[in-house]
């Protein structure tokens, strides 16, 4: 071949190799447009919890948000975002080192400002509150993780875990009762329990720091659920209603449970199996609100599940009957399948009301004081990306609602009488 032949050949084959790098990087970002257009807003499942506290102390609430959504069985991307109130509801965001499906807010180590605890998969990161002393990264820093004594590779196959703070021993510190659930693939060679619980009481060390192990709560078995916490007997301490989360594989009795407290952060198994609709193995479910709905003085339970928001009434109080002791109401709040609740005085009237939140939309259910509820008719619309927060955000003395995705947020103001209206 001639040298001219060579160098067509040669001019030849660059404009095919140009044209086919073209066709690849308009491919790219068609893909790239479409998923950002289509996908995420729709290639859940999504699960966006939240915890809301003043995170910068400057008096008003502030919101983390922790994301988590399945790609896949077996791929899951998750991290926290902290929306940081300007005054008035003016949020911004805020990124960090907040990896991991969960992270929550509370006082850990005692000094008066909000600390972080994230769950990391193999241990529970908490990030000490340093203020502007460090804010390169947003004020919080590691300062200890935590993980159960017995500590079983068992954590491997966890995709997601709860973390519910309060003192569980009586002694004033913050503790966590830790939860793990919603495995796709469950492992149970050498009779390891995936789901095991525990808790973590808050031992500072001689600076006052929190410290201490995990303990494994053996007696409850393999439990998958999202904790929440409340004095539920009656007998001055915190105790759980335990969410029954079941995965997809494996034999796990769907019933939610009642777990009690000795007093001192043990728990016991009260026997009782409260039956609500589940859908095995979705993320989204089994979130809690507990509150006294009727007046009488003990704590019910709103608890979100695949067929609407299901009312269980403590038998205590006016009811009669024994305190810590449940029954299932005749009501229930929505329909389908409902991801979050939420329990505030909207409406000003003296009693608890509730936020029931489904996939990208959230009604709001008044109570007339002896929990029986009405529909507002109001109807929040948000992407099901967004997780949601209920707390006083403009600092008026009512209760508004707060949601947030990766890099948006939308704010309803409470105008006073329950009604709430777009923040712009």
């Amino acid at each position: 071949m001639s040298s001219e032949s060579q160098s067509i050949f040669r001019t030849r084959w660059v404009r095919v190799a140009l044209l086919l790098l073209y066709l690849l990087i308009a491919v790219t970002g068609c893909l790239y447009f479409y998923y950002f257009s289509n996908c995420i807003d729709g290639c859940g499942p999504y699960h966006n919890r939240t915890s809301v506290a003043d995170l910068d102390g400057d008096g008003d609430l502030d919101v983390v948000v922790s994301n988590f959504r399945h790609e896949t069985d077996t791929i899951v991307w998750a991290g926290a975002t902290l929306w940081i109130n300007q005054g008035g509801g003016e949020f911004t965001s805020r990124d960090g080192p907040f990896g991991g499906p969960y992270t929550t807010a509370g006082d850990v180590d005692g000094d008066g400002d909000v600390d972080l605890l994230r769950w990391a998969n193999d241990k529970i990161l908490i990030h000490i509150n340093y203020g502007e002393e460090d804010p390169g990264y947003a004020g919080f820093r590691v300062w200890y993780g935590i993980r159960p004594v017995e500590d079983s590779p068992s954590w491997l196959f966890t995709a997601s875990g709860y973390i519910a703070l309060g003192d569980l021993n009586g002694d004033g510190r913050l503790d966590a009762f830790v939860s793990k659930c919603c495995a796709t693939q469950i492992d149970k060679r050498n009779d390891f329990l995936p789901f095991l619980p525990w808790v973590w009481i808050n031992t500072p060390d001689e600076n006052g720091y929190p410290k201490g192990v995990g303990l494994n709560l053996n007696s409850l078995g393999d439990l998958p659920m999202q904790p929440a916490l409340g004095d539920l007997d009656g007998d001055g301490d915190l105790d759980v209603y335990a969410a029954s989360l079941p995965p997809k594989r494996g034999t796990y009795d769907p019933s939610d449970r009642i777990l009690l407290n000795d007093g001192s952060g043990d728990f016991v198994d009260s026997g009782q199996r409260l039956d609500t609709p589940r859908k095995a193995g979705t993320a989204a479910s089994g979130a809690v609100a507990l509150g006294d709905l009727d007046g009488d003085r003990d704590l019910d339970a709103v608890v979100a599940t695949a067929k609407g928001a299901s009312i269980w009434m403590n038998q205590g109080g006016a009811q009669g009957g024994q305190t810590g002791i449940f029954t299932e109401s005749v009501q229930s709040l929505g329909h389908g399948h409902i991801e979050a609740v939420f329990l505030a005085d909207l409406d000003a009237d003296g009693d608890l009301d509730a936020l029931v939140a489904g996939k990208a939309q959230a009604t709001i259910w008044k109570n007339d004081g002896k929990a029986r509820f009405s529909d507002s008719e109001q109807r929040l619309k948000y992407t099901e990306r967004h997780g949601l927060a209920v707390g006083d955000f403009d600092g008026d003395g009512d209760f508004d609602v707060f949601s947030a995705g990766y890099d948006e947020q939308h704010l309803w103001l409470n105008q006073g009488d329950g009604r709430l209206k777009a923040h712009d």
